[in-house]
């Protein structure tokens, strides 16, 4: 991959294997998925996060929101997919990550996931990236993240 290149990528793309030496600083993958009632539905199972924001309209005003937000990990979760299947793909074992939430996302929503090399740490085998995500173009989530490469 050249720098600064970004790789767009769907469910339907093939998973990669690449080592240090097959990644830049500035290789970028992105992804649009539409998190729609049915993704929320299910994460809400798996997480079973009842709290009344995410649930009941009266609620989420009373905090502020417009409507019940999604929940945080909800929004992040798939990075899990781009980081481990796509950059820098199967051969990465995440170490760290963190988040800042910017913005309430609100169901459905179309959500663009971007994550870019930013530091290659070769004597450690590892990479940093930054992380973000956007809803029709306003970032909602930042983060970094490292991961060691095997």
């Amino acid at each position: 991959m050249a720098a600064d290149q970004v790789s767009i990528v769907d469910d339907a793309t093939p998973s990669r294997l690449l080592g240090l030496d097959d990644v830049q600083i500035g290789d970028a993958v992105e992804q649009a998925v539409n998190f729609d009632a049915d993704m929320w539905r299910r994460f809400d199972a798996l997480a079973g996060d009842a709290a009344m924001v995410h649930r009941q309209t009266k609620a989420a005003r009373a905090m502020g929101f417009e409507e019940p937000i999604l929940q945080g990990l909800a929004v992040t979760t798939r990075f899990s997919r781009l980081i481990g299947m796509y950059l820098p793909g199967e051969r990465a074992v995440l170490q760290s990550i963190e988040f800042r939430f910017r913005r309430p996302v609100f169901v459905p929503a179309m959500l663009v996931y971007r994550a870019r090399i930013e530091r290659i740490l070769r004597p450690l085998s590892s990479i940093k990236m930054s992380l973000e995500v956007a809803v029709a173009g306003t970032t909602h989530v930042t983060g970094i993240c490292q991961c060691v490469i095997r």
